[in-house]
């Protein structure tokens, strides 16, 4: 069996395992507010279902999957109630603690699967601290970057899309749609057209919240009054069923290059 969870595993098994081959998969979801439509654990589905489909695309690779960090670094979506954000601190310290055990059982790889844009950061800033601390070949596969490296069939016209916004929920739709209110979205959200993103940023060539030459911090509050940062109307099950496939696609190409990179002695 290629394709293993940590929690299922005895110790003897951990032992047994070939733990220069295998890889440890980390995933890491959120628990935050995903506006009116999505449930909190929107991140944490999503995170899943990648890491899900990924193993399973790359069956020749042995992988053990351990929990999904369901609770992460979302302090800009504390004003909405349903978020549960740590503290920077608490989740460094966490995502570091659990990488040092991993390095304790043996393993040598450990690559950290991330959905939530909030951890990207902070996440890119550690990796060098575990590889020092732990001697661990430490790798970060983040949807952010997965999602971005491919145009999707809708992006055309479209002015700012970043939470909760037609990918995601076409994605909900796809994998977990009895979890999705079905309402009219055509209403929902803010961006360069409309609310306060347009009443903010619609005249800025340089300045964005995301993806300009020079950013703002911010917190959704800022950005949204119901907290969809883009619009999700035109979300579909078949557009979340393609969307993910090609995440799943990338992300598996860049597994199996992860399986054979080792660092020259």
């Amino acid at each position: 069996m290629t394709k293993q969870y940590w929690t299922d595993l005895s110790s003897t098994d951990f032992r047994e395992l070939d733990k220069e081959k295998t890889l440890a998969l980390l995933p890491i979801g959120s628990m935050e507010q995903h506006g009116p439509h999505l449930p909190v654990a929107t991140d944490t589905f999503s995170a899943l279902a990648l890491v899900e489909g990924i193993c399973d695309q790359i069956d020749e690779i042995p992988t053990v999957q351990l929990p999904i960090i369901w609770c992460s670094r979302s302090n800009e979506h504390a004003d909405f109630p349903g978020t549960i954000t740590l503290s920077h601190d608490t989740f460094v310290h966490l995502v570091q603690d659990i990488s040092a055990s991993v390095a304790a059982a043996g393993f040598r790889k450990l690559v950290i699967v991330n959905w939530h844009g909030g951890n990207t950061g902070l996440l890119t800033s550690i990796l060098r601290d575990i590889r020092q601390s732990t001697g661990l070949m430490v790798f970060l596969l983040d949807g952010l970057h997965l999602l971005g490296a491919f145009k999707k069939p809708w992006q055309e016209g479209v002015s700012f899309d970043y939470h909760a916004e037609r990918t995601e929920t076409s994605i909900m739709l796809a994998k977990h749609p009895e979890k999705v209110k079905r309402m009219d979205y055509s209403n929902l959200g803010s961006d360069l057209k409309r609310g306060k993103i347009s009443r903010l940023f619609k005249d800025n060539q340089h300045l964005m919240p995301e993806g300009g030459l020079a950013q703002v911090a911010w917190t959704t509050n800022d950005l949204s009054e119901d907290g969809v940062i883009g619009s999700p109307a035109g979300a579909t099950p078949e557009d979340g069923e393609w969307v993910l496939q090609k995440a799943i696609d990338l992300g598996s190409a860049a597994m199996r290059e992860i399986a054979a990179f080792t660092y020259e002695p």
